[in-house]
């Protein structure tokens, strides 16, 4: 019996990378054929199974061209590349995600009449756009959904949102777990040998002793750079000499304005090191956390800094409120208020004992509740369920999941 396909689409191959590995992973375990669509791909497709945990053999990639603003002509044209390479995969899933590619991708599945649709919501782009532009995105959201017969929410703030603005009906949305639908690999109970921090850190030039702020993610202002730069510009004021260690490139899609990149690109007490693919060896050198996001899906990064044993500052924002326990693993502030995010870290910085007592709730919260194998598993018993309904099993694969058996069919 042949394997049924499920073909994954993004619209980009940074995404697949940061977004997929782990489930392009797990997903041939469960007895399907793996196909993912993106622009770029042919980057992937070309990497040697030992090279690349993605470039692995069972898993095909097929690039496609997409712009990942809103552009008319080249939305049709990528609509039609996605059209024909589902009608000649003929997969019994498609799974898209990221704005761009779960319109276009989910219209094409719809017209392909791919017999399962899924469309997993990993952030709501409209939260920070206003006027003409949130009116498109939001109309684009909702015929997404009604092209998918399964909505997977990434996190239950997430599934609100998608409710209160009418995305989609109740029965269409699906939540994996209690708070989240993802996780992350949780880390070894180990601890970073002092030298290394040490090295790294002389490495990266922080001086020993100087408190360390630290942020992952893209430098954009959705993402809460300028709050960022000017909480750091008022702890100095203040006094205090804390440096800022920021990991992630600027976009020029979201940009952040002149006078805080020319600060963050030339001023001692910070430390761009650009895109880190791996960041887990920094989070031990941070004493605060700080991710002042205006929007959000998940904030793994958050999970990452807890996971680590970090406190963490961030907003009051979709995807955040998730994963962080105002006053228990964090501070929260409202979104884009400046002074708010610097009084929460001056505490913080100054309340060593408190900062501790939050790093280990977190620590202790991510081991307990936001374990990836979990999700991961329950995912892939999912789309094992809607792959084989119907139908046997193939040797060696495990029996449809009873849990999915409400899951709406693909019609």
């Amino acid at each position: 019996m042949k394997q049924p396909t499920i073909v994954f689409g993004m619209n980009s191959i940074f995404a697949v990378q940061h977004l997929l590995r782990e489930i392009l992973g797990l997903v041939p375990q469960k007895g399907l054929e793996v196909v993912v669509i993106a622009p770029g791909a042919e980057r992937l497709q070309a990497v040697p199974a030992e090279g690349s945990q993605l470039g692995r053999s069972g898993v095909r990639f097929h690039p496609v061209s997409m712009e990942r603003e809103i552009a008319p002509a080249s939305d049709l044209w990528a609509l039609w590349q996605i059209w024909r390479i589902l009608r000649w995969l003929r997969p019994a899933i498609s799974n898209m995600s990221t704005p761009k590619m779960a319109f276009v991708g989910g219209v094409a599945a719809w017209l392909a009449r791919i017999p399962h649709r899924i469309y997993t919501v990993r952030g709501l782009r409209y939260e920070t756009t206003r006027g003409w532009k949130r009116f498109v995105l939001i109309t684009c959201e909702r015929i997404a959904c009604a092209c998918a017969h399964q909505v997977i929410c990434i996190s239950r703030s997430v599934k609100e949102a998608a409710l209160r603005d009418r995305l989609a009906p109740a029965e269409k949305l699906t939540l994996l777990g209690d708070r989240v639908s993802e996780g992350i690999t949780i880390p070894p109970r180990t601890e970073t040998p002092l030298d290394s921090l040490a090295e790294l850190r002389a490495k990266i030039g922080i001086p020993e002793g100087a408190a360390v702020i630290g942020f992952v993610g893209r430098l954009t202002r959705d993402k809460g750079i300028p709050e960022l730069v000017e909480c750091f510009q008022a702890l100095r004021r203040q006094g205090r000499a804390p440096h800022l260690l920021l990991l992630g490139d600027f976009e020029a899609g979201d940009p952040v304005d002149e006078a805080a990149a020319r600060f963050i690109r030339s001023d001692p007490g910070v430390h761009w090191l650009g895109y880190v693919p791996q960041p887990r060896p920094y989070y031990p050198l941070m004493d605060v956390f700080v991710f002042p996001t205006h929007r959000e899906g998940l904030g793994k990064v958050l999970l990452e800094a807890a996971a680590a044993g970090k406190p963490v500052v961030s907003t009051f924002t979709t995807g955040v409120i998730d994963v962080v326990h105002d006053g228990v693993t964090g501070i929260l502030v409202p979104p884009g208020d400046a002074k708010a995010l610097t009084r929460a870290t001056a505490t913080l910085l100054d309340d060593r004992a408190l900062a501790s007592r939050m790093g280990e709730s977190g620590k202790l919260l991510v081991r307990e509740h936001f374990d990836n194998s979990v999700y991961l598993e329950r995912l892939g018993n999912m789309l094992h369920s809607l792959a084989y309904a119907g139908s046997a099993s193939p040797r060696g694969a495990e029996a449809p999941d009873p849990f999915f058996a409400t899951l709406r069919p693909g019609r």
